[in-house]
């Protein structure tokens, strides 16, 4: 497995980022326990198209063409919202490049969790290398399942 080094700075602010996120991007209580608790796609974004087909655990992606490479992504199960996720080119995190103010393209329940992995081939018809961050609103024993 390649570990990669990500540049200090980022490691110290995406967690404050996240830490930080305004409190209307939150719904009451605390994570969701089953997925009839997540926003539908059609709420949250009826102008989406799908670009891609099911993936396991994440479902299906859903984005706005002009938003791509970047994000809003969002990730659907069973017309469900359990991830939005941004896309970040390797070439562009090394450059220094910020990005700062992304939409989250909805209101949802509480993040139960953040990953961010290096993709050197690329995703779908990005073949740059590039980041995936993905902030989840299920539990990973929910996403199981699918």
């Amino acid at each position: 497995m390649r570990s990669t080094v990500l540049p200090l700075g980022l490691c110290l602010s995406l967690p404050l980022t996240l830490a930080l996120a305004p409190a209307a991007l939150a719904h009451e209580g605390g994570p969701v326990a089953d997925m009839q608790a997540l926003p539908m796609i059609a709420d949250i974004a009826p102008q989406a198209i799908a670009i891609s087909p099911h993936v396991p655990q994440m479902g299906e992606h859903y984005a706005m063409p002009a938003d791509l490479p970047t994000g809003p992504i969002w990730c659907v199960i069973e017309g469900r919202v359990v991830c939005v996720e941004y896309m970040f080119t390797a070439a562009a995190l090394a450059d220094g490049e910020s990005w700062t103010g992304l939409p989250p393209g909805g209101t949802f329940p509480p993040i139960t969790h953040v990953d961010f992995e290096y993709k050197p081939d690329g995703v779908g018809p990005f073949t740059e290398p590039l980041y995936q961050l993905h902030i989840w609103f299920a539990e990973p024993a929910v996403l199981a399942a699918y």
